[in-house]
Formats: C-alpha cells, structure tokens, sequence
C-alpha cells in the first residue's frame, strides 16, 4: 500500500491537496509522517476537519486503541461492549453506527452522526498478527446495485437496522442512509449491536456474507510505526485481524481520532425552553471540539458513497 512520505510537517501540508484527492477518489490515504507523536495526530487530524469526541478520549479526542486503560473509565463497566481494547479480531464495521443523538449548543441543538472520516495513528506494530482490513463500500453498491437492486432498496429503507451499544442507540436507521446533503452514510456493524426489521434480514445477511466477506472486495495491510491513515467512515469499512503483543514493550499501539460531518442537522426547541435532561447527558462525550488549527485546509471533496447517475 502506497504512503504518502511526509518527513516533516511543512512537507505534508505541502502535500495536503493531493492526500486529501486521494481520499475522495479511494476512501482512505496513508501518511508517512514525521514522527508518532499525539500532537502530530492531532495536528494532521484538524486538517480534515473538527474533532468528534468519544466515551475512550481524553481532552483532546484522542482515543488510545490497545488494551491499557485509557482516561475516561465510565465505560469500563462495559468492557465487553468496546472491541477495540481487545485482541480479538473486529469484523470489519463503520465507526460510531449506534450513534444518533443531540448536544445542546447555545440556542441550538446540534444533531450528531456517526463520524464523516477516522484517523488512524500506529505508534508500535503487534509482535504478530494485528494486519488491517479495508473495504470500500462504493464498489459494493454499485455491484448490489446491478446484481440485487431489491436487497439495496431494503438495505436503503430506513427502519431496517438499529444498533444498540452501552448506552447508545441508533433507532430505525439505514445501512446505506442518505442525508439531507445528498451523501450516502455507510452505517454497519455485524455483530451483537445489529437488530433487524423481519423484512431486512435476508438482505442484511446476504450483504455481510456475499459482498463483505469477499476478498475480492478486501485490502489487508499492516500500518508501519510512524505511518497514519484517513479514512472516508462513510464509504469504507475497517477491521483487524486478531493479534499477539508478545513480551512487555511488544503491544500494538495505535492512536484514534473521529473527525465530524461538516453539516451536521440544526434542531431549535419549538418552547425555546432549554433544560438539562438526563436524555442528552449521555451524548456530551460524543460532541464536536472546536478546531484549533492554525493551517486552512479543505476537506476532501466528497466523502460517503455516491449513487450511479
């Protein structure tokens, strides 16, 4: 899998346009950065847009994926709940699918979804195992489009899946959900958080076993130290295979970022009465944190999957 080699910040910024090209035309591109540091995480992460938080972050939205304990422990009551701090495989999912919620904002309340893109930062390889899976949804659609175009009409239907994980629930969403811009969500999870409408699950299976399980439609890599990778969470799906840390100092560390949808939906209170509810408490990890960078940029042109004209 080809890098792009940025063996100094300038030199990536220098780059941006054409990474950030490649993440429209592909789904995902992988930085060779300057060094494995947070705040070069932080840094390439801001420049793809504003930073969505998580239950796992710490002030910044950094997300520590490995088995050590990370900063907010109010999930660990959960545990089982969280794959990521495991060694097992991940089947191949979207990020935040059980995310669907509000956050109260001045007069405002700001609809959240799944994040647009993740970031990915290897800072120690495993001792074995631990390769990465990518695969892009766009070429699924297109191919369930001409092969099964019923299954992606169900599979487009809102109301065929909600995902429940800890105390986050999508209710009545859409595997392949198009927002009110015109974007195509991916939004799927194969496993225990998936509940499925009698009408769906045929179609719901049939995608998982007869395109995801594919290898046709798999890219299996293994991320260096030192290298990052974007990725479009609406378009691509990302998973792992299982992995050894072998001797203390041999785990597998990577770093997590979310990055949030440019337009996010805009609710107002229809009494313009705002009040602390217990409702929304439990979506306050998941809010947007101000962008500090001090580099413009432009995001990727287009994220999500797009429908054949």
């Amino acid at each position: 899998m080809t890098a792009f080699q940025c063996a100094t910040r300038e030199s990536f910024f220098e780059r941006y346009e054409d990474i950030a090209d490649h993440v429209a035309a592909h789904g995902y591109a992988v930085i060779g950065a300057w060094d494995t540091e947070c705040s070069t995480l932080k840094e390439v992460s801001e420049s793809f847009g504003s930073v969505q938080t998580h239950i796992r972050a710490d002030a910044n939205g950094l997300v520590g994926i490995s088995t050590e304990t990370v900063v907010n422990r109010e999930w660990e009551n959960f545990r089982s709940e969280y794959s990521g701090v495991t060694t097992a495989e991940f089947l191949p999912h979207t990020d935040g699918s059980y995310l669907h919620g509000l956050v109260h904002r001045d007069e405002r309340y700001i609809q959240l979804l799944p994040p647009k893109m993740l970031v990915l930062q290897c800072w120690q390889s495993a001792a074995a195992g631990g390769a990465s899976i990518l695969i892009d949804a766009q070429q699924v659609h297109d191919d369930l489009a001409k092969e099964n175009p019923e299954h992606l009409r169900i599979l487009s239907t809102k109301g065929c899946v909600t995902y429940c994980r800890d105390d986050q629930m999508a209710i009545d969403r859409a595997v392949f959900e198009e927002l009110d811009d015109g974007t195509v969500m991916l939004r799927f999870r194969y496993d225990s958080t998936a509940y499925l409408a009698d009408w769906a699950l045929e179609a719901f299976h049939s995608l998982q076993q007869n395109y995801f399980m594919n290898p046709k439609y798999q890219s299996r890599f293994t991320l260096a130290t030192g290298q990052i990778i974007v990725i479009d969470n609406y378009r691509m799906l990302h998973g792992r295979d299982s992995f050894s840390n072998g001797n203390p100092g041999q785990e597998r560390k990577l770093r997590r970022v979310w990055l949030a949808h440019d337009r996010l939906p805009v609710l107002r209170n229809a009494a313009n009465e705002h009040r602390d509810r217990r409702a929304l408490k439990r979506f306050e990890c998941y809010d947007i944190l101000a962008n500090a960078s001090p580099r413009a940029t432009v995001p990727p042109h287009s994220i999500g999957i797009r429908k054949a004209a």
